[in-house]
């Protein structure tokens, strides 16, 4: 994506784009709740692990069709272009964290209810926060390389 990366850097995102990578980590938010709201450390440090060494277990995708693979993608856009040049995408992001907080700080307070409906949001705000990202890599897509799809296939201007 971008030629400011480290190899390190690459290595990481090209294994993190793969669609197993990215919903094993959102799978994986789920798991961190209970570890909170239980007080199970084991869990907790598991969890963490599994985190931090999850696009080690992948490989890097082929091709970019997988939807899940164009939100990481596009997160390295918003990111490469840095938070401030993106408002909308950053103004989410900090707006989606009061979720994420109020989720853990019912878990820890063990208010079941409140922790299962802060789960739930949370999710619901990634989800939306990743369609988001998706849309940024494909309009950053789309500019970058005007017209692809119709040379690529054949049915550009020549008359073939």
């Amino acid at each position: 994506m971008t030629q400011r990366s480290s190899p390190v850097d690459r290595f990481f995102w090209s294994r993190h784009e793969n669609p197993g990578s990215v919903w094993t980590l959102v799978g994986a938010y789920p798991m961190l709740v209970p570890s909170v709201y239980r007080r199970d450390r084991r869990l907790l440090v598991g969890t963490l692990l599994f985190v931090a060494v999850n696009p080690l277990l992948f490989s890097p995708p082929a091709d970019d069709r997988a939807w899940a693979t164009r939100v990481v993608r596009g997160e390295r856009v918003w990111l490469d272009r840095g938070l401030r040049s993106s408002r909308p995408e950053t103004a989410f992001a900090v707006l989606a964290a009061p979720v994420y907080l109020y989720t853990l700080g019912a878990a820890a307070a063990r208010r079941p209810v409140r922790t299962a409906l802060g789960t739930v949001v949370s999710v619901v705000v990634m989800l939306a926060f990743f369609d988001r990202m998706v849309r940024l890599y494909e309009d950053a897509s789309e500019a970058d390389d005007p017209g692809t799809d119709a040379t690529a296939s054949g049915t550009g201007d020549d008359g073939e």
